[in-house]
């Protein structure tokens, strides 16, 4: 009895974590090269652009992200990769140099130029949020950033802590510059987040290590980050030849949190997989050949449309778009005839080829549209799929719609990398507590002393993965020895998973 109560008391916490799917921490976006805007979502019109940070020398081309208040869409700070803004477009106290000198010196004004070098993400509901940032040490960028190298990889993951009721609520870095990840020659591209199945943590994957199709994803939680786990699938490595190319590229997840896709550069294929929002696994890898379009390429460099920028799931789960250098491509996944399930919805550039800026990488925002980034960043306008949902023509390419036209210099490079903060909890418990399993009392597996509030002895489970879970399914602890020390866990309940067997645990 005492089980099905907690696990009834369990599933209404969990349904209330599912309510924060009406999360507006997405509302508005920061963007813009030169010269900062911001566009709001109100309704289901495209949203209106705003001039902003005309007096900062504000850049923010690829790397960059920002964040709302959840509950009424204000919009707290952005990050264009390296420096941190207020909602003033003024740099937050202890918000510059996120990133090593050498990166940081490396462009005129300070800025994540490469897909997806910055993500944020809250730190529970205490007004913190974690600043995650991709780049290189000075060591390794005396190594190989110089010319002619055939790679330039990062190399370090680091996080920063923001008390956004600081300052005044202007926000301000109370932990700074914590490294995550380190000696890992990772690609410059491919990072993104996604809700736990709890509807309260956060599942961040980051691509790995050159050479190899390697996944690294970190669980992150209001109280710490565990990780990394290394996930490998099978498969080549796309760019072999060409490894300086791993500058354009995406991670992107489905509306509901259950695919997962990439697409990287020269590589001519889409990855797709299935993704668990428990346990944060992909599985079911496929590779999808993307058309090529063998006409004449309008640029002299490339014999044929072969770079790859981004990907994006429509609204409805059905599709995945596809932009290309110069060329934007519908795939229904499920469509098993590969004929039907390729649409060309757009040749060549969406503006005379002069002006042209080519298309980068694709963001899905709260209204329902697909907006298209522009490469170069150099004009105020991005053009927009405006029914994603509708498959072929019907799905609306708008030529340049998107529009801030006045005078100001400036120009629009990609809208900013976030993760779908509108998805919420899944409704339906992790394990340990859909499993029939649970609190199964064996004698082949003892756990001493319990209830504990310090150390915890295995018995009889020699060099075996011992795992230890709260009581919403989020794995605390992981080890092959025989002892776990918990006096850094919150009281509770908590399970304990030796291959099949569990135990419940009392932590006072």
């Amino acid at each position: 009895m005492q089980t099905r109560n907690l696990y009834l008391m369990l599933c209404i916490l969990l349904m209330y974590y599912t309510s924060v799917a009406q999360n507006k921490s997405g509302n508005k976006w920061v963007f813009g090269v030169a010269r900062g805007v911001i566009a709001t979502f109100a309704d289901t019109n495209k949203p209106a652009i705003e001039p902003k940070y005309i007096n900062s020398p504000f850049y923010a081309w690829h790397g960059h992200s920002n964040i709302c208040d959840s509950a009424t869409g204000k919009l707290l700070f952005s990050c264009n990769g390296m420096v941190l803004f207020d909602s003033n477009g003024v740099v937050m106290e202890n918000g510059d140099s996120l990133v090593p000198l050498k990166a940081y010196t490396h462009n005129a004004i300070p800025n994540g130029m490469h897909t997806q070098n910055s993500l944020i993400l809250p730190k529970g509901n205490s007004g913190q949020f974690y600043v995650f940032v991709v780049s290189v040490t000075d060591s390794l960028y005396n190594a190989k950033w110089v010319a002619g190298t055939d790679r330039a990889p990062f190399n370090i993951l680091m996080y920063n802590i923001v008390d956004i009721n600081a300052n005044g609520g202007l926000g301000k870095v109370i932990s700074k510059n914590n490294v995550l990840l380190s000696n890992v020659e990772m690609h410059k591209i491919g990072m993104m987040a996604c809700r736990h199945a709890n509807g309260r943590d956060w599942w961040l994957l980051k691509q790995g290590q050159y050479d190899t199709n390697q996944i690294i994803r970190f669980l992150v939680t209001p109280d710490s980050i565990a990780g990394p786990w290394i996930q490998n699938y099978n498969g080549t490595d796309p760019d072999t030849y060409k490894k300086v190319w791993d500058l354009i590229g995406q991670y992107a997840f489905s509306p509901d949190g259950k695919k997962f896709a990439y697409v990287k550069s020269f590589c001519q294929q889409l990855t797709l997989a299935d993704f668990d929002r428990c346990t944060g696994i992909l599985s079911n890898f496929t590779l999808h050949n993307i058309p090529i379009d063998t006409t004449p390429s309008p640029d002299p460099k490339y014999k044929y449309d072969s770079l790859l920028n981004g990907v994006c799931f429509s609204p409805n789960n059905q599709y995945v778009y596809i932009s290309k250098r110069w060329n934007i491509y519908q795939y229904e996944y499920n469509q098993p005839d590969s004929t039907q399930a390729w649409y060309h919805v757009i040749q060549g550039p969406d503006t005379g080829m002069l002006y042209f800026q080519y298309y980068s990488s694709l963001h899905r925002g709260i209204d329902g549209r697909i907006y298209i980034g522009n490469w170069a960043g150099q004009t105020k306008q991005m053009s927009v799929i405006d029914k994603p949902d509708i498959k072929g023509v019907g799905c609306q390419f708008c030529r340049k719609c998107f529009r801030l036209d006045d005078t100001t210099y400036m120009g629009f490079g990609a809208p900013p990398d976030m993760p779908d903060f509108t998805l919420g909890g899944t409704g339906q418990p992790c394990w340990p507590l859909s499993s029939d399993k649970l609190g199964v009392v064996s004698d082949e597996l003892v756990v001493y002393p319990n209830p504990t509030s310090g150390r915890l002895t295995v018995k009889n489970a020699q060099g075996k993965t011992k795992e230890l879970y709260n009581a919403i399914g989020q794995l605390m602890l992981r080890t092959k020895d025989d002892e776990m020390n918990v006096s850094g866990l919150a009281k509770g309940v908590y399970y304990l998973k030796c291959g099949i067997f569990t135990k419940k645990i009392i932590i006072e």
